[in-house]
């Protein structure tokens, strides 16, 4: 009775089926997460011989920001995919302009971490992009009918007619 007046039942239930995997998008994202995570983990190493002891926290403080964040998107945290989308794109527009600037006549180490950082966040900006189904409406982002009846009107006629006893009539 409480579900046919709420409509509950209507809504998608969670069932733990293993048949039922990632998306390939959703796979792609988190993949490309992944390998984020990874390269922050390799330069947070590099960090080591070419960091001076002042900005060594820091640096490495950042870097398990990042690392944090992306291993959220890989458990489907539902904050984690828009905060590590904005860490991705703010450090690839901090490093793409620099990347520009650097005289090659030195040694290729710097440049080169520097490259695979940026390529690695914009694959994953792009990797995002693509799984985004976009919209505003459910019929935009492929929400499923019922969990969109239920979301947009909380009064229900059906439902009102459920919860009101008709009146008594005197004979």
């Amino acid at each position: 009775m409480f579900s046919e007046r709420t409509r509950h039942g209507d809504l998608p239930q969670p069932t733990l089926d293993a048949r039922r995997g990632l998306e390939p998008s959703g796979f792609a994202v988190t993949i490309s997460a992944l390998v984020v995570c990874w390269w922050e983990l390799i330069e947070i190493a590099l960090d080591f011989t070419s960091t001076d002891d002042a900005t060594l926290a820091t640096t490495i403080g950042t870097r398990l920001i990042v690392v944090v964040c992306g291993l959220a998107v890989v458990l489907d945290s539902r904050i984690a995919r828009p905060v590590f989308c904005f860490l991705c794109a703010m450090s690839a527009l901090a490093i793409a302009p620099a990347l520009a600037a650097v005289h090659l006549t030195g040694p290729l180490l710097q440049p080169a971490v520097a490259f695979i950082d940026c390529v690695t966040k914009i694959g994953f900006l792009a990797c995002a992009h693509i799984s985004c189904k976009g919209g505003h409406s459910p019929a935009d982002r492929n929400v499923p009918p019922a969990f969109a009846r239920a979301v947009v009107s909380p009064r229900i006629p059906a439902a009102d007619a459920t919860t009101h006893q008709p009146p008594l009539r005197a004979d």
